[in-house]
């Protein structure tokens, strides 16, 4: 994996015996630099094997983010169109042929252009980049991917999109808002920065995936991410609660504590310094 550039939601993997017919595109539409995109811009994915295929399209929200429910595991063309861009906005590419695997595949689209030009510094410096599995056997306990603070704004992509599937339960936490709380630890080389340990909370949602009926519910979360170094599988570390607030039950969980994270299985957590000011 790229030491200085990780896309956004790695949500690969597979729920075993659970609804083989049902295949997630997590599109996201952003700026590389500073995480800043649009809500309403259109995204659709189209099969490349079955002729005829109606496609499936999404407007994504303020971060840039689109969900695509497919009829199932294929290999797709996704596109976003470029007439529904912010004013003066640009894409290298417009157009990716993803192969989808149960539940899901995550590809990025970068933007340029006005959107993506530098704002004022944050108040947190330190930003995390990440995609993965935890847990041993074929099918994984969980996966997770997304991007925290993705930029020199406070408020840019409201913070980032934190992922994560719940494959024991059929549940998938989305993290939409998000604030960076500290940066702290030891210092890192891969990419080089003063820290590595970012600590963020935030709100989102929490819903019912791969036959789980669970309906969308509004959730509260913390969560720390440890970056220890390239590679990160077996040695990076990850901490998350999700909490209903109307209840205050845990739904939930990756590692024990903020002070006893899980170990990720495969993937990367990686923390970034923000050149904002430079």
């Amino acid at each position: 994996m790229k030491p200085k550039r990780i896309v956004a939601a790695l949500l690969v993997a597979s729920f075993a015996g659970q609804m083989a017919n049902a295949c997630h595109i997590f599109v996201t539409v952003s700026c590389p630099k500073n995480g800043n995109s649009a809500a309403n811009i259109m995204v659709c994915a189209v099969s490349t094997t079955i002729t005829g295929q109606t496609p499936t399209c999404g407007l994504t929200d303020n971060t840039g983010f689109v969900d695509l429910f497919t009829p199932g595991p294929d290999t797709y063309m996704v596109c976003v169109d470029t007439n529904t861009l912010p004013a003066n906005a640009t894409l290298a590419t417009h157009c990716q042929i993803v192969t989808c695997s149960d539940p899901g595949v995550s590809p990025t689209f970068d933007l340029s252009g006005d959107l993506c030009s530098t704002p004022p510094p944050p108040n947190a410096k330190c930003w995390l980049t990440g995609g993965g599995t935890i847990g041993n056997g074929k099918t994984p306990t969980f996966s997770y991917g997304g991007v925290v603070y993705p930029g020199c704004s406070p408020k840019a992509a409201d913070g980032g999109n934190w992922n994560v599937i719940d494959h024991s339960t059929g549940l998938h936490f989305q993290g939409q808002h998000i604030i960076v709380d500290s940066c702290s630890g030891v210092s890192d080389k891969s990419p080089k920065v003063p820290v590595n340990i970012i600590d963020f909370h935030g709100e989102g949602r929490l819903f019912g995936v791969s036959g789980n009926t669970q309906g969308t519910i509004p959730v509260t979360f913390v969560g720390r991410a440890i970056d220890n170094g390239e590679p990160g599988h077996h040695k990076d570390q990850l901490f998350i609660q999700v909490v209903d607030p109307s209840t205050s039950n845990v739904v939930l969980q990756i590692g024990n504590s903020a002070a006893d994270p899980a170990t990720v299985s495969t993937g990367n957590l990686q923390i970034h310094i923000s050149s904002c000011g430079k």
